[in-house]
């Protein structure tokens, strides 16, 4: 929950908007290589695995069976 200004969460609304949009044109950029698949804390693509920790994201060579 925000407990700051309303301009501060403003702020931070269009900087999360503005992250959202480079996330969303790197995944275009990793589809480009091979499928990608997202489901709860992680994100599957060729030879690679993004996944929530619990404090960040972390990124992975996919392991291979």
């Amino acid at each position: 929950m925000h407990t700051g200004s309303p301009e501060e969460l403003h702020r931070k609304e269009q900087r999360a908007q503005a992250i959202a949009t480079q996330i969303a044109e790197l995944l275009s950029q990793l589809e480009q290589c091979g499928p990608v698949t997202a489901n709860a804390g992680r994100i599957t693509g060729l030879a690679v695995t993004i996944r929530r920790t619990n404090t960040h994201w972390t990124a992975e060579p996919a392991r291979r069976t």
